[in-house]
């Protein structure tokens, strides 16, 4: 008798034992694995707020910037200023490119942005420029047709008589991004250490699936500038705005 009471007692125990076990064993089935929070890698580039400068283009044009003919003739290019826009109408029959750059800037790195007006047919373009000196400057170009170009200007090729221009992505890519038709659109140039960059309505612009990022060393400062150019046909933008910020 003795015998088996021990061995309810020993039993009793074990039972008893078993009870406090199995609900934290329950309970860690039950419990959320802990996993530390993954961060993604940075696989693009968010345009800065930090403002430089702002033209509303309230004051005379010829204040604080000269005009530049690339190529085409003076005559062709009508001008005027209304309402806080700078506008730009562009006669027939030969192609043309004027550019604008300001007389009192220079930066190293900076992010020039512009919003830009069509009022007439789509096969133009609007540049933006940046580090520009009598050497050279890079250059983005948009079109109302939908289509953007990025690209480095060298004098001394204009005055050897060759193409100055080198196109960094090779020929005219459409985007989605842009506003096509008679419609507003906001495009940036950011230039930073040796990376060009290229932002069309606040978004950065992707190739072969990657944000698009140029390196270049050629120019390392310079002034801003902003153009219009024509393709043998009628053109009519305006530039409602130009500024500049951090990158």
């Amino acid at each position: 008798m003795k015998i088996k009471t021990v061995f309810g007692l020993i039993l009793v125990i074990l039972l008893l034992a078993a009870c406090k076990v199995m609900p934290k064993v329950a309970e860690m089935q039950n419990s959320e694995p802990q996993t530390g929070e993954l961060q993604p890698e940075p696989t693009e580039s968010v345009l800065s707020e930090d403002l430089i400068l702002r033209d509303e283009f309230d004051d005379d044009i010829n204040n604080h910037w000269g005009m530049k003919i690339v190529s085409g003739l003076e005559e062709q290019l009508i001008w005027s200023q209304s309402n806080g826009k700078f506008r730009l109408e562009i006669q027939p029959p030969n192609d043309t490119n004027y550019a604008f750059f300001r007389k009192d800037t220079s930066y190293k790195d900076v992010t020039v942005q512009a919003e830009v007006e069509n009022y007439g047919q789509l096969d133009n373009a609007f540049s933006l420029m940046c580090r520009a000196t009598e050497a050279g400057w890079y250059e983005l170009r948009i079109s109302s047709q939908g289509y953007y170009e990025l690209l480095r200007f060298d004098q001394y090729l204009a005055d050897e008589g060759k193409n100055a221009y080198t196109n960094f992505v090779e020929s005219r890519i459409g985007s989605t991004l842009i506003k096509s038709g008679q419609e507003v659109n906001v495009f940036a140039l950011s230039c930073e250490g040796n990376q060009l960059k290229v932002f069309i309505n606040g978004e950065q612009v992707y190739k072969d699936k990657r944000p698009l990022t140029i390196e270049d060393n050629t120019y390392t400062e310079g002034s801003i500038g902003f153009g219009v150019l024509s393709y043998g046909k009628e053109v009519d933008v305006t530039f409602n705005y130009i500024e500049t910020l951090k990158p």
